[in-house]
Formats: structure tokens, sequence, C-alpha cells
């Protein structure tokens, strides 16, 4: 095991995962839209001062402010931390997995076939997402949204998940084009990535369109299927 890696923020020391509760801390005691302030901001200021994306947009004229939002990745809505810019306003996206990177580096050569592997399926949920879009509508059209499993009301957010799970699908396709996954070619921009092959992407995109069925879960309940298959829902 690797010597642990400390940063100092705001005149205290972090390690790594003392660093990710109190970020996770100040996220969720705080309602989307405030502005921090006091040892908030403080905390968040002495955080991007360390990083040169952030701290070139503190050193312009004028006071950049730090504001708790809502962000869709992938279909997924994620509460976190955007900077403001002093004059333009434009929001930039102060990312936790992105802070922690740069505070706290690897300490080992990340692999590069598994990295690879994780781009990809990246870029295979990103090909289908108009596909999932299709039918959050449809399902949003209902006058009470049920859960595919237990068949009770849904009171609140709901998730829209895969019935037979989604990698055990990418897994499939894969096999019956006899290629792998560490070595398809795939680019990723930012938190976008996609294939290479124009081919590949409409195979996968056609693929899922005939095999894949959904379900609408509970939050609670999705988290706890995870990866397994029950077998067909009654909806």
């Amino acid at each position: 095991m690797g010597r642990a890696v400390y940063t100092e923020v705001a005149g205290q020391s972090y390690n790594k995962g003392q660093f990710s509760r109190a970020w996770k801390e100040l996220v969720a005691g705080c309602e989307v839209g405030v502005v921090l302030s006091g040892s908030d901001r403080e905390f968040m200021y002495s955080v991007c001062e360390k990083i040169e994306r952030f701290r070139k947009i503190l050193e312009k004229p004028g006071t950049a402010e730090f504001r708790i939002v809502n962000k869709t990745f992938n279909g997924k809505r994620v509460k976190g931390v955007v900077l403001v810019t002093p004059n333009s306003h434009y929001h930039v996206w102060v990312g936790k997995a992105f802070v922690m990177e740069r505070l706290f580096p690897r300490t080992y050569v990340p692999d590069p076939a598994k990295v690879n592997r994780r781009n990809v399926i990246r870029a295979l949920r990103d090909i289908i997402q108009p596909q999932i879009d299709q039918y959050k509508r449809r399902v949003a059209g209902q006058s009470v949204i049920k859960s595919s499993l237990s068949g009770k009301p849904i009171i609140g957010p709901y998730h829209v998940d895969h019935v037979y799970p989604f990698i055990r699908m990418v897994e499939e396709w894969c096999r019956e084009n006899s290629i792998d996954l560490e070595r398809i070619p795939v680019k990723c921009y930012g938190v976008g990535c996609r294939l290479e092959s124009i081919e590949l992407s409409e195979n996968w995109f056609d693929y899922h369109a005939l095999n894949a069925k959904y379900q609408v879960l509970d939050p609670v309940e999705n988290i706890t299927k995870g990866a397994k298959y029950y077998g067909e829902s009654s909806s």
C-alpha cells in the first residue's frame, strides 16, 4: 500500500478520504441555487487556487462566485458546484472527480486496457441515450408512475433501468461481433467519449434498439438491484 497523500485546503490538512467527505458534506448541506459564502467559499476557493484551469478564472478582475447547481451527465442529475466567471457569468463545472485527481495524484500507472474499457462503455451509453430519453418521455406522460417491480406508485424522482442489465447486454454484443471492450478504438473529449468507428456505433445503436427492455424503479430499488437480472417485469 502506498503512502497516504495529504493536501492543505483553507488551512486544514486532508487525506483523500477526508477531503471526499468534506466535499460531500459541503454540497449536501447547501440548497441548489445557493452562492457559497463564509467557510464554504473559502474551502472551494482554496481548492480552485491549486488547479490551473480554475485559478485563471479566479485571477481575472472581479469577484468569481461558487454556486450549487444540478447538472445532468449521461441522463443522471448530479448536484455539485460551478464557478461563475466575474464578467461573462459563464458557469464552469468544478467536478469532484477532476479535482481529486489533481489534488491526490495516483501513485501508480492505470492499466490502459481497463481505462479503454471504461471509456468504451461511456461511449456506448452516450450512443443509446436518445432511446432512453424517448422511453422517459413516454413514462412522463403517465398520470401515475408505478414501480415495475412492486407495482406501487412512485412519489418523486424515479429511475429508468434496463430489465436485462446494460453491462450484460454490452458483453453479449461484444461476443456476437467478436470484439474486445479493451481494444475498441475510442476518443474522449472532456466528460464525453465516442467510438472511432461509425459503423460500430450504428451496429450498437441498432442492437440496443432491438434488444433493450426498460423498467421504472424507485431510486432505492435501482441501487439495490445493481447489475442483477430478475427476469421480465410484469409491466
